[in-house]
């Protein structure tokens, strides 16, 4: 599902772009790919969060997300790049992930967690949203700067890259749906506990 949500948006995005010269519906397709993109996986994070408290308040954020996206989109002068909502989003998912993994650390885990595909999947995630906060940040101010996009295209690209590739290494795990103790259990019947008899 979310990789035919973002497929969609981004052949919608650069039909808007490139075929129809249209960059007022290109930005508005991007704010509405923001707010896809983080209620998806925001959604899909909150699986793993065994808190239901704190799993409320990360489904509640989706809403919260949408809000402030929509009044950063009817507050914009003229139709720009959602930069200050790309970072905000960043954010939170940062906060998410990183909550995950000290939940993860709370466990008693015998199967290590790199053997799971949710690991590489966060991993992907935190280098994504880490490599690209910073740099959706500086370029509310310096995006029309040619120099800039330059090093933007390189920046983000080298980081989505990242993120596909330990995409990749997730979607390649295989785990164990066994009782890892199950193999181990050492079947001992203490009912037919005798005493040792002594020999002759």
């Amino acid at each position: 599902m979310y990789t035919g949500a973002v497929f969609t948006l981004v052949t919608i995005g650069f039909f808007f772009l490139y075929l129809l010269n249209s960059k007022e519906n290109y930005f508005l397709i991007v704010r509405v790919y923001n707010v896809v993109d983080y209620s998806l996986l925001v959604y899909f994070f909150s699986l793993y969060i065994r808190n239901k408290l704190v799993k409320s308040l990360i489904l509640f954020s989706i809403a919260i997300y949408f809000v402030f996206c929509l009044i950063s989109y009817l507050t914009a002068q003229v139709p720009e790049m959602p930069f200050v909502p790309f970072t905000v989003g960043h954010i939170l998912l940062l906060i998410i992930l990183i909550y995950y993994f000290f939940e993860v650390m709370q466990e008693s885990v015998i199967e290590p967690i790199y053997q799971k595909a949710i690991f590489w999947i966060c991993v992907a995630f935190i280098i994504n949203s880490a490599g690209n906060f910073f740099l959706f940040l500086y370029s509310k101010n310096s995006f029309n700067d040619n120099l800039f996009k330059e090093q933007y295209t390189l920046i983000y690209t080298t980081v989505t890259v990242l993120k596909n590739l330990l995409l990749c290494i997730a979607i390649s795990m295989k785990e164990k749906k066994e009782n890892p103790l199950q193999n181990n259990f050492i079947d001992v019947d203490l009912d037919s506990f005798k005493p040792i008899k002594k020999q002759n």
